[in-house]
C-alpha cells in the first residue's frame, strides 16, 4: 500500500527523526503550518482511464514546479499532505538528484489513483533550512558487491535486479522484503529470501539495451561491448535508481550517446527504464531491450497493446519464470530475433527520452502467476502494461 501517516487534526509542533519514523506524534495544532512551513500551492495527479492503478509511481518535475507556482520551492524542506474535511495525511514521497549537482530534478511518490480521478495533494514548504522523513524502505540500490560480478543491484520489496556488462537479471524473492543488504550471498542456491532465477547467458536477460546502426545490431551487454558508467543515484526508500551512461557510440550517421535509468520502486515488481538520447544527428536513433529466449518457452507480442511476454524454464535449479517488456506502442519500430533472444526496436532521437518497462516472474516467488502459469503470466503482462501505459497528468496549482 502507499506509504501513508494520518495525523488527524493535530499535527507535530516538533520534528524528532524517531517519531516521525513512528509515525508523526500528534500536538496540539491545525494545519502542517505548524511544523514551520511557510507556503503552499497544490499539486493535481489525474488518471484519465476507467482503470484503478494501484500503487502507481507519480514522477513530480521540480523545474516545474518552479516555473509554474513556486519560484522559491525549496526540495530539502518540503511535506506534501493529503486533506479531508479538516484532516491531514502526510503522503510520504522522495526528492531525488539526477545529476549529482546537489539540486534536487525529481520528487517521486507510489499512489493508488482510483477511476477515472483527480487527486489533490498540498505541498508545504518553506524556502529556507531543511528537514528530512524517515519512512519505512521499500526500495535500494547499491553498487558491485563481488569483483567480476553484478556491477550494481536494484529493487523493490517485491522484486529485484542486477546489472551485469550490461546484461539484466532477475532475483526471484520468496516474500517480501530487501535482498541486496545481504549481498554478496550464493545466489544461484536457494536461500531465505529466494535466489536468483534468470542466467543471462550470452543473451540480453531481461532487457538489456541493443543500438541498431541501420540493419547492424550493436548489442550494448557482454564483456567485449561498450561498457556503461554506471552510478548509483538513489538508494531509497520509495525508488532505487541506478544510471548508466555509455558514451561514443559510432554509427554510420555519427556518434550517440545514452544515458539510461533503472528504477524500481515501492510495491511494485517492475523495473522501469528511462533512456535519453544524445546524437550529432537529427535522424532517428533505434534502439530497445532484448529478451531472453526461455528453453520450452511460450512467448506473445503485441505491438498494439505495448508488451513482450515469455514463460519457460529459468536458471538451473529455479524452476519455470516469466520474462516481460512493457513499451509505447507509438515506440514500436519492429523487432529483432537472434538465436538467445528477441528484441523490441524503439524510435528514439536526440534529446528525447523513451521509456520501457521489464518485469519477472518466479513460479515459486511472491510474484506468481499461479497456475496455467505461461497463460496467467500472459494476461498479467496485459493488465500492467494496460495501467503503466495509462498517462496520467501531473499540474501545479497556487494556494
Amino acid at each position: 500500500m502507499p506509504q501513508t501517516v494520518n495525523v488527524g487534526r493535530r499535527l507535530i509542533a516538533f520534528i524528532i527523526t524517531a517519531a516521525v519514523a513512528a509515525g508523526w506524534a500528534a500536538a496540539q495544532a491545525q494545519t502542517p503550518r505548524v511544523l514551520g512551513f511557510k507556503k503552499q500551492f497544490v499539486i493535481e495527479i489525474t488518471n484519465p482511464s476507467p482503470l484503478a492503478l494501484e500503487n502507481h509511481a507519480v514522477i513530480i518535475d521540480v523545474a516545474g514546479i518552479r516555473a509554474s507556482v513556486a519560484a522559491d520551492f525549496n526540495t530539502y524542506n518540503y511535506a506534501l499532505f493529503e486533506e479531508k474535511g479538516g484532516d491531514y495525511t502526510l503522503v510520504v514521497s522522495q526528492a531525488d538528484d539526477l545529476d549529482k549537482d546537489r539540486y534536487h530534478d525529481e520528487i517521486v511518490l507510489v499512489r493508488t489513483l482510483p477511476p477515472s480521478s483527480t487527486t489533490r495533494l498540498s505541498c508545504y514548504y518553506s524556502p529556507d533550512r531543511s528537514f528530512q522523513l524517515m519512512p519505512t524502505q521499500k526500495a535500494y540500490a547499491r553498487s558491485a558487491w563481488e569483483t567480476g560480478g553484478a556491477e550494481a543491484g536494484w529493487e523493490s520489496n517485491l522484486a529485484a535486479y542486477k546489472f551485469v556488462h550490461g546484461r539484466i537479471e532477475f532475483y526471484g524473492k520468496l516474500t517480501a522484503g530487501l535482498i541486496l543488504k545481504k549481498f554478496p550471498a550464493p545466489e544461484n542456491r536457494l536461500q531465505d529470501w529466494g535466489m536468483d532465477v534468470v542466467d543471462a547467458g550470452d543473451s540480453a536477460g531481461l532487457g538489456g539495451l541493443i543500438l541498431w546502426d541501420g540493419g547492424t545490431r550493436v548489442p550494448l551487454f557482454g564483456a567485449s561491448a561498450p561498457q556503461a558508467k554506471l552510478t548509483v543515484l538513489s538508494p531509497g526508500p520509495i525508488r532505487a535508481l541506478v544510471k548508466a551512461e555509455y558514451s561514443g557510440l559510432r554509427t554510420a550517421a555519427g556518434e550517440v550517446g545514452l544515458t539510461v535509468f533503472m528504477s524500481a520502486f515501492a510495491e511494485s515488481a517492475v523495473s522501469r527504464n528511462d533512456v535519453v538520447v544524445s546524437a550529432k544527428a537529427a535522424g532517428p536513433v533505434t534502439i530497445g531491450p532484448g529478451i531472453q529466449k526461455l528453453p520450452g518457452e511460450t512467448w506473445s507480442l503485441d505491438k498494439d497493446k505495448g508488451f513482450l511476454a515469455a514463460w519457460g524454464k529459468g536458471a538451473e535449479n529455479a524452476g519455470e519464470v516469466g520474462l516481460a517488456a512493457i513499451f509505447r506502442p507509438s515506440d514500436f519500430a519492429g523487432t529483432d530475433d537472434t538465436a538467445v533472444d528477441r528484441s523490441i526496436k524503439l524510435g528514439g532521437r536526440n534529446g528525447r527520452k523513451l521509456t520501457y518497462w521489464v518485469a519477472g516472474s518466479w513460479e515459486r516467488g511472491i510474484t506468481s502467476p499461479g497456475v496455467p502459469a505461461s497463460k496467467n503470466w500472459a494476461r498479467r503482462v496485459e493488465e500492467l502494461a494496460q495501467r503503466l501505459l495509462v498517462p496520467v497528468k501531473v499540474e501545479f496549482k497556487a494556494k
